[in-house]
């Protein structure tokens, strides 16, 4: 339990679907009832997994764009577990995992237009 000040009461919703203004205590209860966010949506989940295959299949093929191309997605998409469980550094290292991943997939386009 925590108290608001009343210059922060920009940020939180008013009223209801209704249209019937809010309590203090019915949007605490709000805050509290809401679900805990997913790290990655089912989208993300599914692009994962076959990212996952089409960079094995590329690695078996011996074709390195596509296994620098996938590689960048799964690396793109893992900054995010890096920035949640890393307090200290975790931006920082996210952020270069993101930039790390630009770069690789501008390689990988580089290669495939190349050859």
């Amino acid at each position: 339990m925590g108290f608001h000040y009343r210059w922060f009461d920009r940020d939180q919703e008013k009223i209801d679907e209704m249209g019937i203004p809010l309590s203090r205590a019915e949007i605490d209860a709000r805050e509290h009832a809401k679900q805990p966010e997913r790290l990655f949506s089912r989208g993300e989940q599914t692009g994962i997994v076959l990212s996952s295959v089409i960079f094995a299949y590329g690695w078996i093929e011996g074709d390195l764009s596509l296994s620098f191309f996938c590689l960048s997605f799964l690396i793109f998409e893992l900054r995010k577990i890096v920035q949640q469980f890393s307090h200290t550094y975790g931006k920082s290292i996210a952020n270069g995992m993101q930039g790390f991943s630009i770069a690789l997939i501008l390689g990988a386009l580089a290669m495939v237009l190349t050859t």
